[in-house]
């Protein structure tokens, strides 16, 4: 060896030695920073180390930054929390997008891109996209359509990352897993009594639970999809103890469903009860089981336990209370006859709304129309009033486009054997089509969970292809 190559092998990489100085120097000063702010506010402090930690697990994983993600958005609107402008969950998304870009700058031909997998797919959401913004141009109130169609991107990009995000079968664990985290978590959080539907509105029924959520509907719908993935996981773990765990998230996130008095929710149930058997496949008796066992808890829950106003909520759909809905839809199909094609634009329904209320529609809660104007509690009519036909078809082709990709990937997990893959495909599958029935009661479309759960239906098709180096 020369004297060259022996100086080069033993002397200290310096760049190596400069870069680990350089970390733990800023190790050492952001622990310094988060003392001191713990001296001023504990809670600044934990959020600290909470945004330190989701930052650096998204630029490493981003399945992790994405599973670290779900469990955020189920606490969006915690009493407390900002509202409006640029909140927590906002700027975790934005650290999600630049790790997602990051990762694609990265492995340009190894990570999943929805442009290439699914062109249509992915054409789809940016037409339905386009013609939001394109509303502006005919909005009465363009400042609204703007701002709407903003949060519709915001939300839209993240069945993008999810896409790209997972490539195997334990990235698919690690979000499924945070899902059910999270749902368990908010619905603890309501059960427990830490927060209410008072707390996120004054005037909302306190005896039904809202969780982090912040509406009883809205969290009802996003239950129904942890309630069939936790389902359908029991049959594809062999572990005692995880199987127990799986039956007490069942139990917990069924009873806070029930606990919402959501007639949406009812319907989710409903519905999965009726396609489970079309859709479970190789565990269809067991699944068809556990949904029969949920249904019998919620007539427990309704006959012994709910106070008699919850029992008329769920049976009576009456417009003399509670959102109106009603009204709302007949105001949402008398709007969308004055304006078929194009709507009225993102944002401007509860604009045009009032002016409803002095045409020939029998209202009987108009000041849910004219004094507060509410959205028209039903995605699909409200997607159908503001963005007409063109709208709406777009929306269907994401929402189609998505559920026949997983549909196609559970077959071909059947054709390959990999019984696992397609157990849980399927819990995926059966959940999601519950939740986007529960959107017939709610205005749902800036929903995170929606997209979320399309960008996973989406992502089957990955796994599907990579067969079992998924695996690993």
């Amino acid at each position: 060896m020369t004297a060259r190559g022996a100086l080069a092998t033993g002397a200290p990489d310096l760049g190596s030695a400069a870069r680990r100085l350089t970390l733990a120097g800023g190790f050492a000063l952001g622990g310094i920073l988060i003392g001191a702010a713990a001296v001023r506010s504990p809670t600044l402090a934990i959020g600290a180390v909470v945004g330190i930690a989701f930052i650096a697990v998204s630029f490493r994983s981003l399945a992790g930054g994405v599973a670290f993600f779900v469990v955020l958005t189920f606490f969006d609107r915690l009493p407390g929390s900002p509202a409006t402008g640029f909140t927590l969950v906002r700027a975790a998304g934005l650290v999600l997008a630049l790790a997602w870009l990051a990762a694609l700058a990265a492995r340009r031909s190894g990570v999943p891109l929805l442009f290439r997998d699914h062109p249509w797919l992915a054409y789809a959401i940016v037409a339905f996209l386009t013609w939001s913004l394109a509303s502006v141009l005919w909005a009465e109130d363009p400042v609204s359509a703007r701002v709407e169609t903003t949060r519709l991107i915001q939300n839209a990009i993240l069945l993008f990352i999810v896409f790209s995000a997972i490539e195997k079968r334990q990235h698919l664990l690690w979000v499924m897993g945070a899902y059910l985290g999270g749902a368990f978590l908010t619905a603890v959080v309501g059960l427990a009594g830490g927060s209410s539907s008072e707390q996120f509105n004054p005037y909302a029924d306190t005896s039904r639970l809202s969780g982090g959520i912040g509406d009883p509907n809205e969290l009802a719908a996003i239950l129904i999809p942890a309630v069939a993935i936790a389902a359908f996981l029991i049959p594809t773990t062999r572990q005692p103890l995880m199987r127990w765990l799986l039956f007490s998230l069942v139990l917990v996130i069924s009873l806070a469903l029930f606990f919402t008095q959501s007639r949406g929710g009812l319907l989710a149930l409903a519905v999965v009860l009726v396609v489970t058997p079309i859709l479970a496949g190789p565990v269809r008796l067991r699944a068809i089981a556990v949904i029969l066992a949920i249904a019998a808890l919620g007539i427990g829950y309704f006959a012994l336990i709910a106070p008699p106003q919850a029992i008329q909520h769920v049976t009576r759909f009456s417009v003399g209370s509670g959102t109106g809905r009603e009204d709302l839809w007949r105001v949402s199909i008398r709007m969308f006859e004055n304006h078929p094609f194009a709507g009225v634009a993102t944002g401007n329904f509860q604009v045009i709304e009032p002016r409803y209320a002095l045409q020939d529609i029998n209202l009987r809660r108009p000041d849910f129309i004219v004094e507060t104007p509410k959205v028209a509690h039903n995605t699909y009519l409200h997607i159908l009033t503001e963005l007409g036909l063109v709208g709406i078809a777009a929306f269907g082709s994401i929402l189609i486009g998505s559920l026949l990709v997983a549909f196609r990937a559970i077959r071909s997990f059947a054709q390959r054997g990999e019984l696992r893959m397609e157990i849980l495909a399927r819990g995926v599958l059966i959940g999601t089509l519950g939740m986007l029935a529960a959107f017939v009661f709610i205005t749902a479309q800036y929903e995170k969970q929606l997209w979320l759960l399309l960008g996973v239906c989406a992502s089957l098709s990955t796994l599907a292809r990579a067969g079992e180096s998924a695996e690993s």
